[in-house]
């Protein structure tokens, strides 16, 4: 009991601190910018505060041992396979239009699709769909579709067992590249200067996309995408809070 308590107060400690410490104005994630408040500044401090603390206090003495270790699971349903193919097909749809808005459309941050796409379905609708329904991204994946349509179509042009095996993936690199692949996505949100340019935006998507695509030729679609995929990573760590996969 002491060191949960120790553990909450400290949590408490942090949290007050951090608050303390945060500067009065707040840089923009993507898209927004600078916006009024719709309650006094002080109460939402206070009560951002109050959530913290609650949240230290309550993961201390609630959660004390993990509880989630055994997974227990049964199956309630088959998906067909065509459903698999479809998902697919419509992850690529969505990236070649969001590709293409951001190359050929307005430049416009607020009139262009390709940043809306990027910074508020991508990066914020879909880690809450994966909580909610699974790893969605794995089955809208553009670039694992278009990996697997690839290889599919190999091996019926060149028939099974004609095709050279993937290299061995190296295991010194572990995830690293994922988690560079996290860290540079975080860098362009909140540091680039050009984060809302539609344009930049989908120069980066076709280079990202290109290096999945060479990193999965080389070392296979299952391997690459487990650790080198960081979006197919981030998106997969939501996924196991879902009662579905």
């Amino acid at each position: 009991m002491r060191a949960r308590g120790r553990l909450a107060a400290a949590g408490a400690a942090l949290a007050t601190a951090a608050l303390a410490a945060a500067p009065d104005v707040a840089g923009a994630h993507g898209l927004v910018g600078r916006q009024d408040l719709p309650i006094p500044r002080w109460l939402f401090a206070w009560a951002a505060a109050t959530v913290l603390v609650a949240s230290f206090v309550g993961l201390a003495a609630l959660w004390p041992r993990p509880r989630l270790q055994q997974l227990q699971e049964r199956v309630v349903a088959n998906v067909p396979r065509l459903l698999d193919v479809l998902f697919g097909a419509i992850g690529v749809v969505v990236f070649v239009l969001v590709v293409y808005a951001g190359l050929a459309g307005t430049q416009s941050a607020t009139a262009n699709l390709a940043p809306t796409v990027i910074y508020v379905l991508f990066w914020v609708g879909i880690p809450f769909a994966s909580a909610l329904f699974g790893d969605v991204f794995r089955a809208i994946n553009p670039w694992r579709a278009i990996a697997r349509a690839v290889a599919w179509t190999a091996r019926r042009v060149a028939g099974e067992g004609n095709l050279p095996e993937p290299l061995p993936y190296p295991q010194r690199l572990g995830r690293w590249p994922a988690v560079v692949t996290v860290l540079g996505f975080a860098w362009v949100e909140l540091v680039y200067v050009n984060r809302t340019d539609p344009s930049q935006l989908a120069i980066m998507a076709l280079a990202y996309a290109a290096v999945q695509l060479i990193g999965m030729s080389l070392y296979g679609i299952e391997p690459w995408e487990r650790r080198g995929d960081g979006f197919a990573g981030y998106f997969n760590l939501f996924s196991r809070l879902s009662p579905l996969h």
